[in-house]
């Protein structure tokens, strides 16, 4: 049912962790499921403001994720959620490779998960920094700096990273507690080259502000004001009517992409 460059680095990620390693899917149409579920096929997205989007705010979001850890799902004796999967065995690693709207929509499930298990640090979030107040401190921040490190387009840049620390930490021993894997991420981060010098202040043209949006979109569904947030700070400049416009047109462009 999942394909593309992303399923494709996904689909590894439990032999690089260990032996014991289990993948599980985080959808928005079915919830927590092990990797080997079968399933119908579906559209539905936490992206908001698509035609498939399954609420029209990250709260809604939330509700919409813990609505369906209540359903009994297509299995019915698997866990449901984070937190479920966390006291099935509060001693294991639980590391949950997302992208921003998901971040937002599983936030308060990852917080209790990390309550439940035996060990906070056990518990990590491989994804964009900035995207969710809520779980920042669970984070494991992956910057578009790792795409000269770990290869690929940007739409598999999460979970290439994420391939990135788990086969490091395996190879040197260093097990996989949050702590451990961040220093494994921030060593990749360090490897990459400095990225172009750009201006303060530079104001961009449309085609050049489309660029960046798409660029940024590779990473899956997004808002328009932290992508703006994230350009300003780069010494760039648009007016946020206009790169509100922009936006909409390139993420409804790309929303195909993500059903």
């Amino acid at each position: 049912m999942y394909a593309g460059e992303h399923w494709l680095i996904a689909k590894g990620l439990a032999g690089l962790a260990g032996e014991n390693a289990a993948l599980w899917v985080c959808s928005a149409g079915y919830g927590l499921i092990p990797v080997e579920t079968p399933i119908a096929p579906y559209a539905a997205t936490f992206a908001l403001g698509h035609e498939d989007s399954v609420a029209a705010d990250a709260e809604g979001t939330r509700r919409w994720w813990e609505r369906l850890s209540r359903w009994l799902g297509p299995q019915g004796d698997q866990p449901r959620s984070f937190a479920a999967l966390a006291a099935r065995d509060p001693d294991a690693s639980i590391i949950a490779v997302l992208s921003d709207p998901y971040l937002r929509a599983c936030s308060t499930d990852l917080r209790e998960a990390s309550s439940v298990l035996s060990d906070g640090d056990n518990l990590s979030v491989i994804g964009p920094a900035g995207r969710c107040a809520e779980i920042e401190d669970l984070l494991i921040p992956v910057t578009a700096a790792l795409k000269t490190v770990v290869g690929g387009s940007l739409l598999s840049l999460n979970v290439r990273a994420a391939a990135h620390v788990l086969k490091e930490s395996r190879l040197s021993g260093d097990g996989m507690r949050r702590p451990l894997l961040a220093k494994r991420m921030r060593d990749a981060i360090a490897t990459a080259p400095d990225a172009p010098y750009k201006p303060a202040g530079t104001r961009m043209s449309d085609d050049d502000v489309r660029v960046f949006i798409r660029e940024r979109l590779e990473f899956g569904p997004t808002s328009a004001t932290p992508l703006l947030r994230e350009l300003r700070s780069s010494g760039r400049s648009c007016e946020q009517a206009r790169f509100k416009n922009l936006f909409l047109e390139e993420s409804q462009a790309a929303a195909g992409e993500w059903r």
